[in-house]
């Protein structure tokens, strides 16, 4: 069976060095599932009309199906060293009653709310709950980004704990759980809330790896030995996977591992197919060894 995939939040434009591509999570993870899998993917995102050839021509080439809403701007945000560092353009609020109606219409098997500067009301997370297929996907990265003279700075709103508990999986690099600057205490922090919620958190540590934390449980996956290229998006491609094989009905860390496989593949072949599902296999019988539990 063919999955269908709703993402929801804006596509960016990306200037890396002064050369702009397509970005945002509705890209890359949209284009890991479309490629990776063959499933049937759909991004509703604002677009800058200026540029509506350029994002509907390379989402389409990749099997994204963008569900558009036209607009005088749409995010850029510049990027150094993998790091997003400086925004321009705009992230206008995706309507509630838009986002509704697409949930509706589309009866998606997964889908994932995925803003990238607070375009999404964290209120209206419950409504997609209603709606939501096999799966529900969340990555925090902008629910806590905030604009300051035009950087970047992470704030944390006390009110996403009861928003993430409502996800079945959650992903944000390490550094979006703001809320303290300890990285035990943001693990506490997230594993408290895992407990009282059936939430999976897939906690990103660049090329370290990434923390697993379930039912109040701690686990680590390091990420593949390989020759680092590009790793814009891995997180996205992480989420998307590990989304798609919960799904499929795979436990929490057997989806982890794929995506986390899938991840580190995309970072040194960034610039040619990411992966191919059969390399994901051939990857894992050794690396789901791998896996280690975290004692606090």
């Amino acid at each position: 069976m063919t999955m269908l995939v709703l993402y929801i939040g804006n596509l960016t434009l990306d200037n890396l060095d002064g050369r702009l591509r397509v970005g945002g999570s509705g890209y890359y993870g949209g284009r890991a599932l479309a490629e990776g899998f063959g499933a049937n993917v759909y991004a509703l995102t604002h677009v800058d009309k200026k540029y509506r050839g350029l994002i509907v021509g390379i989402a389409s080439a990749y099997g994204i199906k963008i569900l558009d809403i036209e607009s005088d701007e749409m995010p850029i945000f510049v990027i150094r060293n993998g790091k997003t560092v400086e925004f321009k353009g705009a992230s206008h609020k995706i309507p509630a009653h838009i986002i509704e109606a697409y949930l509706k219409f589309l009866n998606a098997d997964i889908t994932v709310i995925a803003p990238v500067m607070r375009e999404i009301e964290p209120d209206f997370i419950g409504i997609v709950r209603e709606y939501k297929g096999t799966i529900f996907s969340i990555d925090i990265q902008g629910f806590v980004r905030s604009l300051c003279n035009g950087s970047i700075k992470c704030v944390w709103n006390k009110k996403l704990d009861d928003v993430l508990a409502q996800a079945d999986v959650v992903h944000g690099n390490l550094v979006e759980f703001c809320f303290t600057s300890s990285e035990k205490e943001a693990l506490r922090h997230i594993s408290s809330i895992s407990t009282t919620s059936k939430t999976a958190f897939l906690v990103s540590l660049d090329q370290r790896g990434t923390y697993v934390v379930h039912n109040g449980e701690i686990f680590y996956i390091p990420s593949l030995p390989v020759n680092k290229v590009d790793d814009v998006g891995a997180g996205d491609i992480l989420l998307a996977v590990a989304s798609y094989f919960r799904a499929k009905g795979l436990s929490v860390l057997e989806s982890a591992v794929r995506g986390v496989i899938a991840a580190s593949l995309k970072v040194e072949n960034a610039y040619e197919t990411w992966f191919h599902m059969d390399e994901i296999e051939t990857w894992y019988g050794s690396h789901i060894k791998k896996i280690q539990m975290v004692s606090l």
